[in-house]
């Protein structure tokens, strides 16, 4: 296993800088193009504070809205009723419950294709968190869409595991935070359903200690804001079936080592698992000083691991 040495947070990115696609606007023939993949209850908005960092930097951005995300969210209708019914949310049933990983992985291929169809000579999956998840069946199915992957804080499958089998690992039932935010049973429900518009005070800390430790409660008020209440539970069974070309991938896991969603382990868990299915192809793993939410803790520091990962 590769190992690049901790990166320290850096101060937050000025909120005032434009995102808009201006520096995509130029021709992209030859260049390097991100495809940023959200995680749960997340969408393309997330990356709003990385985009303008690695545009500067002289490289393309393609954010996505993952279906069900985003723009393509349907919220439960009890979400929208306040103060909210317990037992109503806890037991109405997800519109995202029956949308098949093969979905969800398309949306990331077809961002790689359309960046590519914009003249990218290279193309980087990033996948955040759920994302990774996704991401991994894009390239696993198609690879040659893509030149490197890079995991955030993520969960992926394996060769031969689903995802959903590093979560079961012991450290990670035990010492993750995120249990504290999902206010329903997702095998009734079908997702995992969180309350980002909260008004219990207890509730809010115990999200902000799962999620974004360091990140400024300001900013965190309005990322709470713009979070949707359900994600995707069923692809975390779902087992990869992996193209010859994935093992040429280049792959670099990047750690939060204040994560209390996915610990520390679990990405020790991955990334020995992958290099055992790859070992002439290591997959690099790098710690950076901040929480899971680190496009909102860390952004610097998170643009300057995705642009030294290349």
């Amino acid at each position: 296993m590769k190992r690049r040495t901790i990166l320290k947070a850096a101060p937050l990115f000025p909120l005032a800088v434009a995102t808009g696609s201006a520096a995509n606007a130029e021709s992209h023939e030859g260049k390097t193009a991100f495809v940023l993949v959200h995680g749960s209850w997340h969408g393309a908005w997330c990356w709003g504070l990385i985009e303008p960092l690695l545009q500067a930097a002289g490289h393309m951005t393609v954010a996505i809205d993952l279906p069900g995300h985003g723009l393509n969210a349907r919220n439960p209708s009890a979400f929208a009723k306040r103060p909210l019914d317990p037992a109503a949310f806890a037991s109405e049933p997800s519109s995202l419950a029956n949308i098949p990983i093969g979905e969800y992985a398309a949306a990331v291929a077809d961002a790689a294709a359309r960046a590519r169809a914009a003249g990218a000579q290279r193309v980087v999956a990033v996948g955040h968190s759920m994302g990774g998840v996704p991401v991994t069946f894009a390239a696993a199915q198609s690879p040659e869409l893509f030149n490197d992957i890079i995991y955030l804080a993520a969960l992926a499958p394996t060769p031969g595991k689903p995802a959903g089998a590093y979560l079961a690992g012991e450290d990670q039932a035990t010492n993750s935070k995120i249990g504290n935010v999902v206010l329903a049973d997702p095998a009734t429900v079908g997702a995992l359903r969180m309350d980002p518009r909260s008004e219990d005070a207890a509730y809010l800390a115990g999200a902000k200690e799962a999620l974004a430790g360091d990140v400024d409660d300001a900013l965190l008020m309005q990322v709470m804001h713009m979070l949707t209440p359900d994600a995707p539970v069923a692809i975390y069974g779902d087992v990869a079936e992996f193209a010859p070309g994935f093992a040429g991938l280049n792959r670099t896991y990047i750690r939060c080592t204040q994560d209390m969603t996915v610990v520390a382990s679990t990405p020790d868990a991955i990334v020995a698992d992958f290099n055992a299915a790859y070992p002439d192809s290591p997959t690099t793993l790098v710690d950076i000083d901040t929480s899971h939410e680190a496009m909102f803790g860390a952004p610097q520091a998170l643009s300057d691991a995705l642009i030294a990962a290349l």
